[in-house]
């Protein structure tokens, strides 16, 4: 029979211990980095958004088109410069971190909801229609500028 010594007893007992909550132990904790932008995103980012807002100048321009019911200069405001801003917006938002996405996809979404609305107006002859579609239009536009991340 082995006889162990109250010394070796108890290094037995603390390596099994040891051993044990090695083994139990999950995987050690890793900190990822949360993803950034890239200096490339940031130029696009920024070249897009200096288009954008060059192409919302022409709001005052619809709302003056609205306010004379003159539909026809509307619509084509509406597909020129502010359409080009759509398209700036969709492409801005493909830039975008998967985080900082949501909102501003959906804003623009809304937007062009808001110009199909001054174009049904138009279909009706309807200034009071239209103009309410413009007020949801300027306002969606402002709150996708607010909704965009802050980049250096």
């Amino acid at each position: 029979m082995v006889r162990l010594n109250r010394t070796s007893l108890i290094s037995l007992i603390l390596t099994l211990v040891a051993v044990v909550l090695v083994g139990c132990g999950g995987p050690s904790a890793t900190t990822t980095v949360p993803p950034t932008y890239s200096d490339l995103q940031i130029t696009r980012i920024n070249d897009y958004l200096s288009d954008i807002e060059k192409n919302a100048e022409r709001f005052a321009d619809l709302e003056a088109s609205i306010a004379k019911a003159d539909w026809q200069e509307a619509g084509n405001i509406m597909r020129g410069s502010l359409g080009e801003m759509l398209m700036d917006m969709r492409a801005l938002n493909r830039n975008l971190l998967a985080k900082d996405q949501p909102t501003p996809t959906a804003l623009t979404r809304a937007l062009t909801e808001d110009f199909l609305k001054i174009d049904q107006a138009a279909d009706l002859n309807s200034v009071p229609l239209a103009q309410e579609g413009f007020r949801d239009a300027t306002a969606d536009f402002n709150a996708y500028l607010n909704s965009l991340p802050k980049l250096s």
